[in-house]
């Protein structure tokens, strides 16, 4: 599995925030609001203006092993596994039809994202409504990892 801050690599989709709790999924015909595996909303790509994140960043690069590591450390500690540490939800707001509708993001680890994956990943986001011709690659979205990537170098 393929992942770049809150992007993930689903199958035929590309995912933003957790796959297993509240995420969006995004695939070449729509955008679909999911909890877990259980759909909620699926809105079609013309109806969507905007897509903004609002999740923790970070400036250190690699938040997830730091959160890790200290986690592991504690529960050494407390001699309990589940510390009960879930990573808050951020939020989502699409703008749909001109009116904002937000719902919860569920985020990969405690901490927040390496700042410039965020960024990336809005300025993917921001590609793929402006380019529906792009969408297609949704299909395939191991390459679009990478130019999240590119993108966030080249906002920085």
């Amino acid at each position: 599995m393929k992942r770049y801050g809150p992007l993930i690599v689903v199958p035929n989709a590309l995912a933003v925030g957790d796959p297993g709790r509240h995420h969006l999924r995004l695939t070449p015909e729509a955008v679909i609001i999911r909890d877990g595996a259980e759909s909620r909303d699926i809105i079609a790509w013309s109806d969507v203006t905007e897509i903004a994140l609002d999740v923790p960043t970070t400036r250190f690069r690699l938040p997830g092993l730091l959160s890790t590591v200290l986690l592991g450390a504690l529960s050494a500690a407390t001699l309990s596994a589940d510390l009960g540490a879930d990573p808050e939800d951020g939020l989502v707001t699409l703008t749909i039809d001109g009116e904002p509708y937000s719902v919860p993001l569920s985020r990969h680890h405690v901490g927040g994202y390496w700042a410039p994956t965020v960024a990336g990943a809005h300025r993917l986001i921001r590609h793929l409504i402006d380019h529906p011709e792009q969408r297609a690659l949704l299909m395939r979205p191991e390459p679009l990892i990478d130019v999240a990537a590119r993108l966030a170098r080249a906002s920085g």
